[in-house]
């Protein structure tokens, strides 16, 4: 199944808006707070405010905490909070490695997904803009995506219907991994 690749850069914007809303969910989380303390936890912005995810992006001790917390003890809403960051300030190319740490060390959905959505966008470590889009790459993007959702997500379970057909669907992530060695 090739991915029409007209549609990225809705996916990517998906992609994002679901990030947005998985972080707004760990925040919403937190009870027993006034209206402003809730507001600001879920990272919305006050006038003059710099978003939560600049932030972190540009924190460097918070950025080292919180990959700390992830890499160290397999903190995924640690993980969550700094991917999102990286992934807001176009740092996926630095972000895959940690990602993979998530996912192979972890078994974190989130890295998952996240290893899913740098594979099946462009990237730009600086030099050059890359995607690549051969097979290999595109079914190893397609385990991360299914992976993610056996762990549970339901940003790669929505995207999986919204992406595939339902006999391709129920698939599992084994069997992209298969056509992958073939």
């Amino acid at each position: 199944m090739k991915i029409d690749l007209s549609h990225r850069s809705c996916m990517k914007e998906f992609v994002t808006q679901i990030f947005i809303g998985l972080l707004l969910f760990l925040f919403l989380s937190c009870g027993g707070r006034n209206e402003k303390q809730q507001t600001k936890a879920r990272g919305e912005k006050f006038a003059g405010e710099v978003p939560f995810y600049k932030k972190i992006a540009d924190d460097k001790q918070e950025r080292t905490r919180l990959w700390k917390a992830a890499i160290d003890s397999g903190d995924c809403s640690s993980y969550s909070k700094v991917a999102f960051a990286y992934i807001m300030t176009y740092r996926e190319v630095d972000l895959y490695y940690y990602s993979l740490i998530m996912a192979n060390k972890y078994h974190c959905p989130d890295a998952y997904l996240t290893l899913y959505t740098i594979l099946t966008h462009e990237a730009d470590p600086g030099e050059i803009t890359i995607l690549s889009d051969d097979q290999d790459t595109q079914n190893l993007a397609r385990y991360y995506l299914f992976k993610a959702k056996e762990l549970g997500s339901t940003e790669a379970k929505h995207l999986i219907e919204l992406e595939y057909t339902k006999s391709k669907a129920s698939v599992n992530s084994t069997y992209f991994l298969k056509k992958l060695i073939h």
